[in-house]
Formats: structure tokens, sequence, C-alpha cells
């Protein structure tokens, strides 16, 4: 059974661009300030969990460094996972998780690989207030040493919006919310989310080793909640 302790933030796109020529140009000096803050941020970094590592899936190979961003491809391999019902049996536990191959902010591939170890991912909008109250509860977790051994927990950048709140999502979930935990940044058009079934933020997906999934919920549950939810799901 599912069950929720608070109303999810949901997707919210943002608005029609305008076509006024100043606003344009404050939106490109904007971007570029941010690529620019970016990069300072990620090569002044020594964080070895950010990133998965080698991924095993395909994504575009380049022989040059690649620019840091905020968004990129993911490729999505299997079967996109139904919506979460917003009650009743959740259709898609014990059903084959799409697999996930993406990228860091700074380029670096990350492969979610259930063989390595059961997979949790954390779907996290920058602008989201459940997820920026959510996310520090995770990282308090960490720091209990209270998360199973061999339990993968991968932080999702999605539903990106420049001109939303604590924009953009690398300053904010690396700085802001101290996440040291891997991160995915999805895609512009959050490719990850929507493989996964995503309705709300926070929304959290468990998959086995086997690659089926075994839990999902949307909203915020609090560290102790999380904790035992988790532990109900890998029981």
């Amino acid at each position: 059974m599912v069950s929720k302790t608070t109303r999810p933030s949901t997707p919210t796109p943002p608005p029609e661009p305008t076509k006024r020529t100043g606003l344009w140009i404050a939106v490109g000096v904007g971007v570029v300030i941010a690529i620019v803050g970016l990069a300072a941020i990620l090569t002044s970094r020594d964080d070895s969990e950010l990133s998965v590592g080698t991924a095993t899936c395909d994504v575009a190979s380049s022989s040059s460094p690649l620019e840091p961003a905020e968004t990129w491809p993911v490729t999505v391999t299997g079967t996109a996972l139904p919506a979460l019902p917003d009650s009743g049996t959740d259709p898609a536990i014990g059903t084959a998780a799409p697999t996930l191959c993406g990228r860091f902010f700074d380029g670096t591939p990350v492969n979610v690989d259930p063989a390595k170890g059961p997979a949790m991912l954390v779907f996290l909008a920058h602008w989201c207030p459940h997820c920026n109250r959510e996310a520090p509860e995770l990282m308090k977790w960490k720091a209990s040493g209270n998360v199973p051994d061999g339990l993968q927990v991968i932080g999702v950048t999605t539903a990106v919006a420049t001109n939303r709140e604590h924009y953009p999502p690398s300053t904010w979930i690396l700085d802001e919310m101290k996440w040291t935990w891997p991160v995915l940044a999805d895609s512009p058009n959050s490719d990850a989310f929507t493989a996964m079934g995503g309705s709300g933020f926070p929304y959290v997906v468990i998959v086995g080793s086997d690659g089926k999934v075994l839990d999902r919920w949307s909203g915020e549950l609090g560290g102790a909640a999380i904790e035992a939810r988790v532990a109900a799901a890998l029981a």
C-alpha cells in the first residue's frame, strides 16, 4: 500500500518565453553566469562520491572535455513504469524498472545499475519546498550510519526551471543541500522522472538487485519514516 504524509509538489512547466529583447538579453547573461559559476564549483570540489563512475550503458562519448551543464540527455532502456497512484496498490511493485544512464553536472557518466546492489532513486526539484525539507533529512540519515550496507542512493535533479527558486540545481543540491551521494542530472524534458512513473516531488523509487521495483512513494516522510520504509522494502 502506498501512503503519503504530505501532498507532494507537482511539476510545473516554466511559462512560455517572451519575445521582448531586453528579457532575452537578461536571460542570456544569467545563463552565462550560471555556467561560469557551475564550472567554478565543480573544479573546486573533491567529492569522489558525487558520481557513480564509468557507465556501462550507452552515453555519447567525447574526445574533448565536456562543458558543465544543469541538464543532460538520459538514456532510458526498458518499459516506463506506470504513474504512481494516489492510493491503493502500486502496480509497479514487482515489475522490471527501466534502466537509466546519464551524466553528472560536469559530464561524468552516471549509470544506475541495480546489479551492483539495490538502488534508491531520489527525484528532487530545486524549486520544490518539500524537497528543500526532505533532502536535509536524507543527509542526516546518511550521517547517522543507518543506511543499509550496499544500498546505492542516487539523487536525480529534475524539472529544472531557470525562473524558479534555488536555480541552478547544481549549486542547490551540492552546496545548499550538502548532498554527498551520487547525482544524475535529468534531461530538459525530465525523461528519467517520467520513465519511473513520477508525478510529484520528492519522489523515491527503490529497485532491487534483480532490477524489479520494491517500493515507490511521493511526498515528505522525514528521517525516521524514510529509514523504516527502506528497511521494509529491502527486508
